[in-house]
């Protein structure tokens, strides 16, 4: 009887008492173990008047406990050669860690807690919020960044997940934000509910699920937040503004509109394909030919779905450019964008982007937090058990029909809105 490698089959899924989804793979090529994870607690939830708010609650976990201060959680982690960090986005907070397999229970029970017990000392948090405010102000004086910013600010409502404040709202609304802020947050957000934990490495299966049990034990914490998040409607027409930044040497240009492109549309591969091929890439698409390579109108262009996840986030195009050369920068960007719509991807361009896609996905999958981080997408998205091992047939078997319908259904440069940033 032939023995079922796939990762599917090797993958143990467990639902715990609590509600923790927790998928464990056994890899046992070197004593070392990840873990990726993800719970609903992003920015989405900030209350009105207080961005960052999210961002802030989830990097004060490692501040200190109830148990610990900060120096000793750090110590114990530092010490063991492992590492423990959470981030948070717009929908989810993150968690990653790694370490010997023999440490995993260190980092479960650190996870667990900085979850459970943190006490956001207030000392810590007005630091945290001056670095976070300085990192703001240095941002405004990008101009990549102010375009970017504004074009969110057009194209998407206020209050909306992906609309951007500008810098001074930003900061008056982080300096407003106090320890019981991020207490009331905490407890109306973090909790096991929609946790799911991805766990590769020289383990046992059914051991982790006992560790990651005895860890979080009874504890539930919050219930799950919902929301609703309509898709963003297009623009109804073009609409082009300039941001007059002083001794600036270069300009940035960034055209975006509504991309209405989530993970889980069936179509979410063939536009990634044509993202790829116009200008996810300055050296090799399209655009970074055409104004990079032949026209030397810049030394970076390139094109993004940015956060096209659990939401649709914009489509844009962002190219750095001289002053006198903004709107042939531009001309021509529409130029090879109307092209692009018109006569779809060139054949040699889609064999191309399947080969790079399918061997950087199966290089990704040659480490164990590599395979955590993608086990834990594709619970998060619910593409199913068998996603990674059917992922790269699904991009090879994509044709150019499905990919120019993409194009047709996602990129529309008729209604984009487009600011440039700078000193003209």
């Amino acid at each position: 009887m032939t023995q079922d490698h796939s990762l599917a089959a090797r993958t143990r899924r467990y639902t715990l008492s609590n509600g923790i989804r927790l998928l464990v793979l056994e890899n046992h090529a070197n004593p070392t173990v990840s873990l990726s994870g993800t719970f609903l607690g992003g920015e989405i939830f900030n209350p009105p008047g207080k961005d960052g708010l999210g961002s802030l609650t989830a990097t004060m976990l490692n501040k200190g406990t109830a148990v610990r201060n900060k120096l000793e959680i750090a110590e114990e982690l530092e010490s063991a050669g492992a590492r423990l960090g959470f981030s948070s986005n717009t929908f989810t907070v993150s968690v990653s860690g790694q370490s010997l397999s023999s440490d995993l229970g260190l980092i479960l029970e650190t996870m667990s807690e900085e979850m459970r017990q943190p006490i956001f000392p207030a000392e810590e948090l007005e630091k945290l919020k001056q670095r976070v405010i300085a990192g703001i102000r240095e941002d405004q004086d990008e101009t990549r960044v102010r375009a970017y910013e504004r074009m969110t600010q057009i194209v998407f409502p206020p209050r909306h997940p992906f609309h951007r404040p500008d810098g001074e709202q930003l900061i008056r609304e982080i300096e407003s934000i106090g320890v019981e802020d991020l207490r009331r947050f905490y407890e109306s957000h973090y909790g096991t509910g929609s946790l799911i934990l991805a766990i590769v490495g020289d383990v046992q299966a059914e051991a982790v699920r006992d560790q990651v049990e005895g860890a979080f034990g009874g504890w539930r914490g919050a219930t799950p937040a919902s929301y609703e998040l309509p898709l963003t409607e297009l623009s109804r027409q073009p609409h082009r503004e300039s941001i007059l930044m002083r001794d600036k040497a270069n300009c940035d240009i960034v055209m975006g509109h509504a991309s209405r492109l989530r993970r889980t549309n069936p179509d979410y591969l063939a536009a990634m394909i044509a993202n790829r091929a116009l200008g996810q890439s300055t050296i090799s698409s399209r655009l970074g030919l055409v104004l990079r390579d032949e026209m030397g109108l810049t030394y970076g262009i390139n094109s993004s779905f940015s956060e096209s996840g659990i939401a649709d986030g914009p489509f844009t195009i962002g190219v750095t450019v001289s002053p006198e050369n903004i709107d042939l920068a531009i001309e021509t960007t529409h130029q090879i964008l109307g092209e692009f719509i018109r006569e779809g991807i060139r054949p040699s361009e889609l064999e191309d982007e399947q080969s790079s896609i399918a061997g950087g996905f199966i290089v990704g999958l040659a480490t164990n937090g590599g395979l955590a981080s993608q086990l834990s997408s594709i619970e998060l998205y619910g593409l199913g058990e068998d996603y990674l091992d059917r992922f790269p047939g699904l991009v090879k078997a994509m044709t150019r029909e499905q990919v120019n319908a993409a194009i047709e259904t996602y990129f529309h440069p008729e209604v984009a809105t487009t600011i440039i940033a700078g000193t003209f």
